[in-house]
């Protein structure tokens, strides 16, 4: 009984300490965020944690997250590197032109197997940088089969999300691909455009596996549509992008897969202090448009 006591108080002060990470995203920004859960690493997880250990449990981040723990070492080891990197397919995307003239928008972001939804603080990132987003409404759909990381992907995005004006909405599902593209098919609201984020997910074999269901699906909702993906220098990444090109149609390609690079600074666990490194990505950027069925255009003349 007293080790259970223990270990229960030690998974609360970990979820102590990533709240506290997650209000300094909301005051400083993403690095912040990283610093403060490499010290909840350094400071207790470590403790109880080894990286043996954690890529056994998860078959090296490959599987969903079944703790708290589990998430903070997925963050110190990966969390600035895939920051930076889908930061900087979207900076390339969509250019670092400053657009100050404030327009009426509304915007969903689907992030798919969103993880800690790394990809969606990074397009918060940009957009809070270069776009007034006082008149904009976003709504973000965060798909993800592990319940501990869809829930602080919920509280990073709410928290990252303050730091714009704009109107935001956030909806979870707690689920894998097949199934959210089996049953909620029809849950984006209308909106002028729709952003669809693959981050460190078109490797899986489960996920190349649901790509022509995930097509039809993209094709099947209305207006403007934005495909930006990214992951780390893998064959089997490089697969997953242009499988995922190559089966949808009458795209515009805004960057074709591409290898890219970036510099970080990150937190070793092999080697216990900070170190800056390459981190060799590879990238790809779709728009195309889905014109409206032909139920919706007689509405609209009604």
């Amino acid at each position: 009984m007293i080790a259970y006591n223990q270990a229960q108080e030690a998974v609360q002060n970990v979820a102590q300490q990533v709240a506290y990470a997650a209000d300094q995203l909301q005051l400083h920004g993403f690095d912040r965020y990283y610093n403060a859960m490499v010290g909840t690493y350094v400071s207790t997880v470590y403790k109880s944690l080894n990286y043996p250990a954690f890529a056994h449990a998860t078959n090296r981040a490959q599987t969903p997250l079944t703790s708290i723990e589990q998430a903070v070492m997925y963050t110190t080891l990966y969390g600035k590197s895939h920051f930076n990197r889908f930061n900087s397919v979207i900076t390339q995307i969509m250019s670092n032109n400053i657009r100050t003239e404030p327009v009426t928008k509304t915007i969903n972001f689907v992030d798919y197997g969103c993880g800690q939804a790394i990809a969606s603080l990074a397009l918060l990132s940009y957009l809070e940088q270069y776009v007034n987003c006082e008149n904009f409404t976003l709504n973000f759909y965060l798909v993800e089969p592990s319940q501990t990381t869809l829930d602080l992907a919920v509280l990073l995005v709410t928290k990252m999300s303050s730091r714009i004006a704009a109107n935001v909405t956030i909806h979870p599902y707690h689920k894998y691909l097949a199934d959210f593209l089996e049953h909620d098919r029809e849950t984006l609201a209308p909106a002028d455009y729709s952003m669809h984020l693959f981050s460190n997910v078109l490797d899986i074999v489960e996920v190349q596996q649901q790509i022509p269901n995930l097509c039809n699906y993209l094709h099947s909702i209305e207006g403007k549509q934005m495909v930006i993906a990214a992951g780390p220098r893998y064959s089997s990444n490089y697969q997953g992008l242009q499988q995922l090109k190559k089966s949808l149609n009458n795209v515009i390609v805004k960057q074709d897969v591409a290898n890219f690079s970036v510099e970080s600074e990150i937190y070793s666990i092999r080697n216990n202090h900070w170190i800056h490194c390459s981190s060799y990505g590879v990238m790809m950027g779709l728009c195309f448009n889905n014109a409206q069925t032909a139920a919706n255009k007689t509405e609209l003349a009604a």
